[in-house]
């Protein structure tokens, strides 16, 4: 539910509602990585090892850690060519990996406890390498360069930037010379989210209409301000997918901040420390942004920072409208397909409000209330063709077939989806009315090498919108716990009625591509992006290049 504006305060509460604002976040709770590399933001260095002496670890490039908590995490390399996973990846300590070449992957392992007793609630997984680093989530802070109240803090990808986004208009991997990190203000498909892939024993003896079991990530965090009493916040945008490996038909998602792992995690509301550890969906918290002499000047003015239909939503390269960063309708619908999505407490009277922006409005100055709530949920359906063709949030076990495209040649980019299979046709997309393909259409798919079949898994995986905010004086840890619903109805599609028709002549051999709306394409089963052929022969040119990992 969205905040509600207050009347006309004075002009001398205005300014002091203002002052506080400009302090906010200076001195606030702060999640940050142990190792960060302070000449190249978002980036990091490997981290001093007291066991080995005779090795400066801050000269060496590493992952970033320490920002998440891997207590409950195991990081494994995948391989290329067999996705066999192993363990040994990752130093936690430093930072530092294993060498890893074109290709090769990695998935982090989120258990239920500390120990290999607990079971695995989620496989999250970012991009292969050279594009990405284990372990899919690192932190940025400080970020100048975001937007209209967009957080200056976030909680991202481990990835690094393509040709589109960097500054040279080259290449800014890891293989490069100059890796340019992703961060908080990087451009659109940049790949800033990472796949939370929810697993079987989440959803395991589990009702159906029932909530299922938690997965837990732990931040680790720390005070900017010595006074405990201090409610300043820090904000961090989470950029992530949630995606649906669990088994079972989903009607939706919950997500709780607090502190504790499994049976012992509380809500902040239950802690009572929801006023400095709580949740936002960015409700009436915009406004603009311009820059006057290199200084970022941020003027409110009660707008929501996402879109309402935007909050928790399937690839815009499926479902929804052209827009500036798509040229064309989605496959299966111009209509966005997700959730709408609401804040609240999970405890009644337990998350106080606090004064948010102010700005003039058509009849005075205007301040914000803004509810410090522990809990968003999704409520309703977006309506979309989702429901029709493929009834309620799709499990892996039931995707469905597609046909696509490579229209630049390029691997390392996402294939355009051209047909899907409907259980007893190929069938085109929307704006053709779903319109059966021709004999000339799978003749033509089945001889050109740029067509292959595959699975459309971006049906599973639901890209969500919020963000975190922590104040001083919550201790050393905070946990964001996803709680994936189950479904009422879990009936099989009727696009399973047959298997996918041969393409003519023949059918091509698969390939492991998915449209993901240039986010992740790994799997929560085989986290590996399907860029190996090119990759692959890219490999033996760039042996002598890729940056040498030490476990």
């Amino acid at each position: 539910m969205k905040s509600v504006k207050s009347k006309a305060i004075p002009a001398s509460a205005a300014a002091l509602a203002l002052a506080v604002l400009a302090a906010s976040g200076a001195h606030a709770g702060k999640i940050d990585n142990l190792n960060n590399n302070f000449d190249k933001p978002g980036a990091c260095v490997a981290a001093d090892n007291p066991e080995t002496l005779d090795i400066d670890e801050s000269t060496l490039p590493a992952a970033c850690v320490g920002a998440w908590n891997l207590d409950n995490v195991v990081v494994r390399r995948v391989n290329t060519e067999t996705g066999l996973e192993s363990d040994g990846l990752l130093d936690y300590l430093t930072g530092l990996y294993m060498a890893m070449t074109y290709g090769d992957s990695f998935v982090s392992i989120v258990r239920s406890t500390v120990d290999e007793s607990g079971e695995v609630m989620a496989r999250v997984s970012g991009k292969v390498w050279p594009v990405g680093e284990p372990t899919a989530i690192k932190v940025v802070n400080d970020d100048k360069a975001t937007k209209n109240g967009k957080p200056e803090n976030c909680i991202i990808n481990t990835a690094y930037l393509g040709a589109d986004d960097s500054s040279t208009g080259e290449n800014a991997y890891l293989d490069s010379n100059n890796p340019e990190p992703l961060l908080c203000s990087s451009g659109f498909q940049s790949h800033k989210r990472f796949k939370i892939a929810m697993q079987p024993a989440t959803t395991a003896g589990v009702a159906n209409g029932a909530a299922g079991k938690p997965i837990d990530l732990v931040f680790n965090v720390s005070d900017d301000d010595a006074d405990p009493e201090t409610l300043n916040l820090r904000p961090y945008q989470v950029f992530s997918k949630i995606n649906n490996y669990t088994g079972v038909r989903l009607k939706g998602y919950r997500i709780v901040v607090g502190q504790g792992l499994g049976d012992d995690f509380q809500s902040a509301a239950a802690l009572g420390i929801a006023d400095r550890l709580h949740l936002s969906l960015g409700f009436n918290e915009g406004g603009t942004t311009v820059t006057e002499m290199g200084e970022k000047i941020f003027t409110a003015d009660g707008s929501d920072l996402f879109e309402g239909d935007g909050l928790a939503t399937f690839s815009h390269g499926l479902f929804g409208a052209a827009d500036k960063n798509f040229p064309s309708n989605g496959f299966f619908d111009d209509a966005t397909a997700g959730f709408t999505v609401i804040q609240r407490c999970s405890v009644v009277g337990a998350c106080p409000n606090y004064q948010g922006p102010t700005f003039e409005g058509t009849e005075g100055t205007v301040t914000v209330t803004l509810q410090s709530s522990d809990t968003i949920e999704s409520t309703l359906v977006l309506p979309s063709n989702y429901q029709t063709l493929f009834g309620d949030w799709l499990p892996s076990k039931w995707q469905p077939s597609g046909v696509f495209f490579d229209d630049d040649n390029d691997p390392t980019t996402d294939p355009v989806l051209v047909a899907w299979w409907n259980g007893s046709a190929w069938v085109k997309n929307n704006d053709s009315g779903f319109a059966a393909a021709t004999d000339e259409e799978r003749a033509e798919w089945a001889s050109n090498p740029l067509y292959s079949v595959d699975h459309i898994e971006d049906v599973l995986n639901l890209g969500i919108n919020y963000i975190v905010k922590v104040g001083d004086g919550i201790g050393t840890d905070f946990t964001v716990r996803i709680i994936p619903v189950v479904a009422v109805d879990q009936s099989e599609p009727a696009f399973l009625a047959a298997e996918p028709a041969p393409l003519e002549p023949e059918d091509p051999a698969p390939v492991s591509r998915k449209d993901d709306g240039g986010c992740s394409i790994a799997t929560g089963e085989r986290p590996v992006d399907p860029v190996l052929p090119l990759l692959l022969a890219l490999a033996l040119a760039g042996l002598g290049l890729r940056r040498a990992r030490h476990a």
